[in-house]
């Protein structure tokens, strides 16, 4: 997978039986629509100086799940939890080869199409080699000019998003993103910092900021 590894894997997970929802494909780590998740937090609490992240604290709901086909039997799976974070499950062939947790920072809203434009266009935080943000300072994950200094184009990648019980499609939107990295030098961990630009259709636009980490089965609790 290249670069989409970085963007959206990690280590390869052992997945339990997967939940099926009614259209054709199935819901990894038995995540689903109205299911609860809680978080292991104690790395943070332990060193919370050494983190920008902040996960949840309790059982989070899942109001919303959201479905990214990326071809060749890639697919990530987004599950919007109650507040403002999502779990994110990247898979290859149905088998869990990542999992990382995104906690949102910062919603921009462009006060029209053009704005939004010039935002993927322009703005050195979707594609710049290296940007400062909330303190930090974070380096681009890939890009063709990586280590340049020269600014990356964003990747784009179209979502399905899935609300309600029994779930059923409720929006579509196209995001032109771009992902940084960087170390924790204290805990030899990494944070990511994802840019995004959403495209929800003519007069609908939103640019987030979402901080995430690498995770794994044993951090979480589902049920």
């Amino acid at each position: 997978m290249g670069w989409l590894d970085g963007l959206f894997g990690g280590k390869k997970q052992q997945a339990p039986e997967p939940a099926t929802l009614p259209f054709a494909h199935e819901l990894p780590l038995g995540l689903r629509i109205n299911g609860r998740v809680a978080f292991d937090t104690l790395p943070f609490r332990a060193h919370p100086q050494a983190w920008t992240l902040r996960l949840p604290e309790g059982h989070q709901g899942i109001p919303c799940y959201g479905y990214i086909d990326l071809r060749g039997g890639h697919a990530l799976h987004r599950f919007y939890l109650d507040e403002d974070a999502y779990l994110q499950v990247s898979t290859a062939s149905g088998q869990v080869e990542g999992i990382k947790a995104f906690v949102f920072q910062e919603t921009v809203n462009p006060a029209n199409q053009a704005e939004f434009k010039r935002f993927i266009h322009e703005h050195p935080h979707l594609g710049a080699d290296r940007i400062d943000y909330a303190g930090r300072t974070w380096y681009r994950e890939f890009g063709d000019q990586l280590g340049t200094g020269g600014k990356a184009p964003p990747v784009i990648y179209d979502e399905v998003l899935y609300r309600h019980d029994p779930p059923r499609r409720d929006d579509d939107l196209t995001h032109y993103a771009m992902l940084y990295r960087r170390e924790v030098p204290e805990l030899d961990r990494e944070e990511f910092l994802l840019v995004t630009a959403e495209d929800y259709g003519p007069s609908e636009f939103v640019i987030t900021y979402a901080i995430g980490i690498d995770l794994t089965t044993a951090d979480l609790d589902i049920t």
